[in-house]
């Protein structure tokens, strides 16, 4: 169409020969240039990236090694505790003879004497190199291992006292409660000791075997009361009745009968001898005391002289009372 403009096209590609022949060509010295310096780019890039990788090892190796470390330090201290606590002192406190196993009570004393040489000092860790580092987190660790396999050790053999203790408070509490059958005064108190038993609560039982205790004696005391207030009534009735007696045969036994009076024997040789008489009768009285023989005045033993026919009789005057009889003449 005359008078209008033409619509412009698209370029045409060339060909690839004309592309070929069109491209410029690259000096030969070029290419190993090109070469050389991606080398060394990638060089580079490698030393860095180990540089940071053996930086980030480094690091984790520190802080596992801070965590162990820390670690250790928390189970020392346990230990240290556990060695002063009040619980492990008593159980050491503990005698053989208050145990049913005295094995317990040494073998407590020698695991204690033991972990006191364990508590040695944490060491830090070190720095710069890796492999030292995780040389010293492995002994750290061991330490810490250690720590907490003896404070487990010490509390079950100190465990194990206390047990042993317990069974025989448990023991001697059921022979006590079985021996007291019929010797409390109060049947409650057994009851209680059985129940504290049942429990195995040391305290209780300790309790309970004092109250049962208690009420023996109390028992004791009474029945021994009441047999002495039996045996005292019973002598004060048997002085009565000794008394009793006693006036009885006082009234028809006892007494003096009194004195009768003496006499006298003729003797052979013609005079007269005195013979006192003794009392009579069957109680208390008065015995005299024998006389001697007494001359007569006119010679002789017990003779008479004087008198109408040619002697007269003498005679002995005297009492109850002991005195020598005094010889008189006879009217």
């Amino acid at each position: 169409m005359s008078g209008s403009n033409p619509v412009p096209q698209p370029p045409t590609e060339p060909s690839g020969a004309a592309r070929a022949a069109s491209k410029p060509k690259r000096p030969k010295w070029l290419i190993p240039v090109i070469a050389g310096g991606c080398a060394v780019v990638l060089a580079a890039g490698g030393i860095g990236g180990y540089l940071y990788w053996n930086h980030d090892r480094l690091t984790a190796a520190s802080e596992e090694c801070a965590t162990s470390y820390d670690k250790a330090v928390k189970a020392r201290k346990k230990l240290t505790e556990y060695l002063k606590s009040d619980a492990l002192k008593t159980a050491i406190r503990v005698k053989d003879s208050e145990v049913k196993d005295a094995k317990t009570v040494g073998t407590l004393a020698s695991t204690v004497k033991a972990s006191e040489k364990t508590k040695t000092t944490v060491p830090e860790c070190p720095s710069g190199d890796r492999a030292d580092i995780e040389a010293m987190t492995k002994k750290i660790d061991g330490l810490a291992a250690a720590y907490a396999k003896t404070v487990n050790e010490a509390r079950g053999k100190a465990d194990a006292v206390n047990a042993s203790k317990t069974d025989k408070t448990v023991a001697d509490a059921t022979r006590i409660l079985n021996d007291s059958k019929g010797r409390v005064k109060d049947d409650k108190v057994r009851a209680a000791l059985e129940n504290a038993i049942k429990s195995k609560d040391g305290k209780a039982i300790s309790d309970a075997v004092k109250a049962v205790n208690d009420s023996i004696k109390a028992k004791s005391d009474a029945d021994a009361n009441a047999r002495a207030e039996k045996e005292k009534q019973a002598a004060d009735n048997a002085a009565q009745t000794s008394g009793n007696d006693s006036g009885s045969a006082g009234d028809t036994t006892g007494g003096y009968t009194g004195y009768t009076g003496g006499g006298y024997t003729q003797s052979q040789g013609g005079g007269y001898t005195y013979m006192p008489q003794q009392p009579t009768g069957n109680g208390g009285g008065y015995t005299p005391t024998p006389q001697p023989q007494q001359p007569s005045q006119g010679g002789g033993n017990g003779g008479s002289s004087g008198g109408d026919d040619g002697y007269y009789e003498d005679c002995w005057v005297g009492d109850t009372s002991g005195k020598p009889f005094v010889q008189v003449p006879c009217s």
